[in-house]
């Protein structure tokens, strides 16, 4: 068969499909599927972010997968396939939440994980006898050696680090997450597992791709301490850099962050969501303790690894004094970037239920689901004030003034300063481009068309 994979992009106010010059990163999830496609199917991998869809009967199986944003665009592409008689199989986490609803615009969807469905839904497809649906009750066993395909994938449309062939390449190490936080639809996809891949797997995996650049996309990649220990040991002998996702829990075993820091990672990514402890005790994230905050941010600085936070605004119990009071605290604490979020009540997760029950849903147009925009009604601001202190903000943290401050702090920690600096200054520019446009840093990709 001839096989169209697509990662649509979203949907602007006029239903247009938003594209990019360059996407930040390929996506992994296509490239897995790849890989397990039996080898006499003929595959194309296309980023609906950037590359343009040739819209053509001659495809005889369509495969999307989306997240709740991208779900509008996923929709249209999907129709406009059907009219052509082409098949189309829908997946992701979106799908796996509403799937009768996924399943009027596809001819199967797929509820959850597609790794241990892949073979039989192309099977199926080829002798003409699909399912509506495909689930599995059982989670794939990470055992088994997938190795990712990306040669039916155009890495030219991907911003590449200086002097490298390859693009920063995706790739995962654990599925999962322990926690269950109210506004992550994680643990709906993945369950309350963490479940791991073997790390001779990890080190196959990078010597398949050949580059010494990477994201590790785990939720948390240092969950499990005893895992993680014996992961950057692994991966120090690679020579690689990375940046990956942790939690602020790793702070209970801090010696991960000087070996995390010897294995070649530079940054890391946090979700401390916000310095208000009663709000996070809204979204069931009380683990996060707020008086170790200053430390653990010490303790990457001083192993050589940037921290990139994530802030969540609109919390039950934000008041508008948030904004300014988040924006002092960053800046205290030398925060070499952080990206803002609207809190967003997705669909499939605790606060969505809840939101919907209180009757504080505003908009069930998907594609405003991209955690900039404000879909529900919040506690103590009027939606238009939400939105307005959120960007206020975003631009605040990006102005001139704080992106030179940032760029003083963050250099002298690097092994690299030089590259380290016209990198920063790059991204940190392309960053408050996107804010002024109302455009989240990172959304899409890079240059808006």
């Amino acid at each position: 068969m001839k096989i169209l994979f697509i990662y649509p992009s979203r949907l602007d106010k006029n239903q247009n499909p938003i594209k990019y010059k360059k996407a930040f990163l390929p996506p992994l999830s296509l490239a897995i599927l790849s890989g397990l496609t039996p080898k006499n199917h003929d595959i194309q991998i296309i980023n609906d972010i950037v590359e343009n869809i040739e819209f053509s009967p001659d495809y005889d199986l369509v495969a999307i997968t989306a997240m709740t944003t991208q779900i509008g665009r996923a929709y249209q592409i999907a129709d406009h396939f059907r009219t052509l008689d082409v098949k189309v199989v829908i997946g992701g986490i979106h799908a796996t939440v509403l799937p009768e609803e996924a399943k009027n615009h596809a001819d199967s969807v797929v509820i959850g994980e597609a790794d241990n469905l892949w073979e039989e839904i192309i099977n199926d497809f080829e002798n003409k006898r699909n399912k509506d649906f495909y689930k599995d009750d059982t989670r794939p066993d990470l055992q088994n050696l997938v190795l990712p395909r990306w040669d039916n994938i155009n890495l030219d449309i991907y911003p590449r680090p200086r002097g490298h062939k390859l693009p920063k390449m995706p790739l995962f190490t654990t599925r999962g997450c322990v926690f269950n936080c109210k506004f992550c639809s994680v643990s709906k996809y993945f369950g309350r597992t963490y479940r791991f891949k073997p790390i001779s797997h990890v080190l196959k995996e990078i010597d398949h791709i050949g580059t010494d650049s990477y994201f590790f996309v785990d939720d948390n990649i240092a969950c499990n301490a005893d895992y993680s220990e014996d992961l950057f040991e692994a991966i120090t002998r690679k020579k690689i850099n990375w940046l990956s996702q942790i939690s602020t829990t790793v702070l209970k075993t801090p010696k991960l962050i000087d070996l995390a820091a010897k294995s070649g990672c530079t940054s890391l990514f946090i979700g401390i969501e916000s310095i208000n402890k009663k709000s996070l005790k809204t979204v069931s994230k009380g683990f996060n303790k707020i008086e170790e905050y200053e430390e653990l941010f010490a303790r990457l600085r001083n192993s050589g690894i940037k921290p990139f936070v994530s802030i969540i605004f609109g919390l039950d119990e934000d008041s508008p004094d948030q904004f300014k009071l988040t924006i002092d605290f960053l800046m205290k604490n030398k925060i070499g970037n952080a990206y803002f979020w609207i809190l967003t009540p997705l669909p499939g997760t605790k606060l969505y239920e809840e939101m919907d029950e209180e009757n504080r849903i505003l908009s069930k147009d998907w594609s405003r689901y991209n955690l900039s925009d404000v879909v529900f009604q919040p506690k103590n601001f009027t939606p238009q004030e939400l939105y307005d202190g959120y960007w206020k903000a975003f631009q605040e943290f990006f102005s001139i003034k704080n992106i030179a401050k940032r760029l003083y702090y963050n250099v002298p920690i690097t092994s690299q300063p030089f590259d380290a600096f016209t990198r920063s200054l790059f991204y940190q520019l392309h960053y408050r481009k996107k804010v002024k446009n109302y455009d989240h840093p990172l959304s899409g990709g890079i240059d808006r068309i």
